[in-house]
């Protein structure tokens, strides 16, 4: 529901309204000679046909939850140039508990080229089916060597014999601060600044075994696996970031020039490691420094696009400069085992096509991306994600890539 009332202020709007959501997440156990160990726990080879074997019978879940929410929102023109915004939301699940968040906003005009806008709230994101009753037993090759591995779900016996609590949902702060200015009709700029605090955040805990919890020992050998991990709420966060945008527009010999450039500066960090009761003094088994740089720079910290659109007659020429700053990740094996972390460069891709309208509703586009066939820097391949050079991660794994499309309206 939203009304807009004239007679307050400068003018009000008023939004309400309410929402029921179900979900379900199911897991069907697969064809029994794709996880079954044929020759006994102990005995042979690893279970299953393949590196990832099938789901087992008790990996099997059919699980659902419901939310009921409801949230009002308040904005309200002070004056001609000052603008505020007020909101709030309630909203409970069936399976963890109820939250409430909650938002103000604000923003002044200067004038017809200078506005200001900044924001505070509070925000959450509750655990994920997924994160909840997923179960799998897959098999990692480490120097070589298999080892099955359990992702054991929440509330199971082995994340109940490691003291896993129940998951809860993460709880957010975020502030940005910003401006927007226009000083010609040609010429647009946006600049924010931005920090988000995430308490509880969800992670996949490293990898417990019988050497660095020995509680879990029994369990494990009696499943005929090595290691487990489970999903955990122990770890905050701090974001905190920059986002810039430029845009031009220009006549340029018989056509028209359009510009933009746009760019993002983040550094994520862990600020605190929040281990359960049972596992005080595992803190850097719970966050291996492989999964804690997926957290800090799963993405560059910094990345840049140029663009420029050319359009003369019926073509349209576009050309993008793409920048990736480095990133450094873990390796399987790790720093403590004489293993350096894998250390991406910076690079630099550019996209590049040709539309040419033959009537308002035929276009032809030539084109292709990453042109220059650049690709991330090499790695051990023993120690990636996937078992290649290099995991896919500043960009796409295949190098340079080009296509005809042929576009037609009715």
């Amino acid at each position: 529901m939203s009304r807009f009332y004239s007679g307050i202020a400068n003018g009000m709007n008023l939004a309400f309204g309410a929402e029921y959501r179900h979900e379900n997440y199911q897991i069907m156990a697969g064809e029994r000679g794709s996880y079954i160990d044929a020759d006994g726990v102990g005995f042979g080879g690893n279970a299953g046909s393949q590196g990832f074997p099938g789901f087992q019978p008790s990996d099997q879940t059919d699980s659902s939850r419901n939310s009921v929410a409801a949230y009002i929102d308040v904005e309200t023109d002070l004056t001609a140039q000052f603008k505020t915004q007020a909101a709030l939301r309630y909203e409970k699940y069936s399976d963890f508990g109820s939250t409430v968040t909650g938002k103000l906003a604000a923003s002044y005009k200067v004038d017809e080229k200078l506005l200001f806008r900044g924001s505070a709230s509070t925000g959450f994101r509750a655990p994920s089916l997924q994160q909840v009753y997923f179960s799998s037993t897959f098999t990692d090759f480490i120097s070589g060597v298999p080892l099955d591995v359990v992702l054991a779900p929440n509330g199971s016996a082995i994340a109940n014999a490691a003291g896993i609590p129940k998951l809860k949902e993460e709880k957010s702060r975020n502030f940005s601060l910003g401006l927007t200015w226009s000083p010609s009709t040609v010429l647009a700029v946006t600049a924010d600044l931005y920090r988000i605090d995430i308490d509880d955040r969800i992670v996949l805990s490293g990898r417990f075994d019988a050497d660095n919890y020995p509680a879990l020992g029994s369990i494990l050998r009696g499943l005929g696996v090595g290691q487990a991990q489970f999903f955990v709420n122990s770890v905050n966060t701090q974001t905190k970031g920059l986002d810039l945008t430029v845009s031009h527009r220009a006549d340029l010999g018989p056509g028209k020039l359009s510009t933009f450039l746009a760019m993002n500066l983040s550094k994520t960090e862990v600020v605190g490691i929040k281990a359960p009761p049972s596992l005080t003094g595992f803190e850097d088994v719970l966050l291996s420094e492989r999964e804690r740089l997926f957290i800090e720079q799963g993405g560059p910290r910094a990345k840049a696009t140029l663009g420029f659109d050319y359009l003369t007659g019926p073509l349209e020429t576009d050309f993008k400069i793409i920048y990736f700053g480095a990133q450094t990740l873990g390796t399987f094996s790790g720093t403590a085992a004489g293993v350096p972390n894998a250390k991406y460069d910076p690079k630099t891709s550019a996209d590049l096509s040709f539309t040419y309208s033959f009537d308002k509703n035929t276009k032809l586009t030539l084109g292709g991306t990453n042109i220059f066939n650049v690709k991330p820097s090499k790695q051990d391949p023993n120690e990636t994600d996937n078992g290649f050079i290099y995991d896919s991660v500043q960009f796409g794994l295949n190098g340079a890539s080009y296509f005809i499309r042929f576009w037609k309206g009715f």
